[in-house]
């Protein structure tokens, strides 16, 4: 039986799905149409502009006024046809990070998948940046459930 554990764990890492490209968001879970969406694809989307006050005691040098522009997680959502019964969204990041949000804040007309910054393109997590895609939380002032690199998106 150890031997068998011993092997399985390595063909697990060898043998598993490529993850997706860069800059695609894995939205599934409590869904009827769960989908891959490229970066190309959420800027062809109407973009949305939100601006937003951060204060963060914890990041002073991320304290300001930025213009966040992407596309309302409540479309993407929509496109993925969520279930009435959904309660919460969780969104991940490329290097494990995540962060839950009510099912209400992610329908919330402030609540976007941002890929841009001040009219720039977020550049990528493992660069040090925010994205390429980050979720925003337009009023979290704090920035406590934001996640810089959303690879995925999953709704329960």
């Amino acid at each position: 039986m150890i031997i068998l554990v011993a092997a399985a764990i390595p063909l697990y890492y060898y043998s598993r799905p490529a993850s997706n490209q860069p800059g695609t968001i894995e939205i599934t879970g409590n869904v009827n149409n769960p989908m891959n969406v490229t970066l190309s694809q959420l800027k062809a989307e109407t973009p949305t502009t939100l601006q937003v006050t951060l204060t963060s005691s914890g990041n002073p040098s991320e304290n300001g006024v930025y213009n966040y522009t992407g596309v309302l997680l409540s479309t993407l959502l929509k496109q993925a046809q969520i279930s009435t019964n959904a309660t919460s969204v969780y969104a991940q990041a490329s290097d494990g990070y995540g962060s839950s949000i009510s099912i209400q804040d992610a329908m919330n007309p402030k609540t976007l998948i941002a890929y841009a910054k001040d009219g720039s393109p977020l550049t990528p997590l493992k660069n040090g940046g925010e994205g390429p895609a980050r979720l925003v939380v337009g009023s979290d002032q704090f920035s406590q459930r934001w996640v810089k690199g959303v690879v995925s998106i999953q709704v329960s």
